[in-house]
């Protein structure tokens, strides 16, 4: 059983190359910003994982905090990435 908490997709995306054993950044992937079940989230990992096989994706809660999901503004792979806001 998934969790009862809201959901968003994120891109996986890896370290700088000068930013030496740094964790992997989350960005949101347009499109799948909008707060959704598990059980929706679940669903929504596949596909984008299908559309998108080139790229890494993880389902992440929002934490019940009362602020709004903000969409962070990157650039990956020299624009190639139709999926970021």
């Amino acid at each position: 059983m998934i969790p009862r908490s809201e959901w968003v997709i994120q891109l996986v995306v890896g370290p700088r190359a000068d930013e030496r054993g740094s964790e992997p950044r989350y960005l949101p992937w347009a499109g799948y910003t909008r707060p959704m079940t598990g059980d929706q989230a679940m669903r929504a990992l596949r596909e984008c994982e299908l559309r998108w096989p080139e790229y890494e994706f993880r389902a992440h809660p929002i934490d019940d905090d009362g602020r709004p999901f903000a969409m962070v503004r990157a650039e990956i792979d020299g624009g190639r990435s139709t999926g970021l806001w």
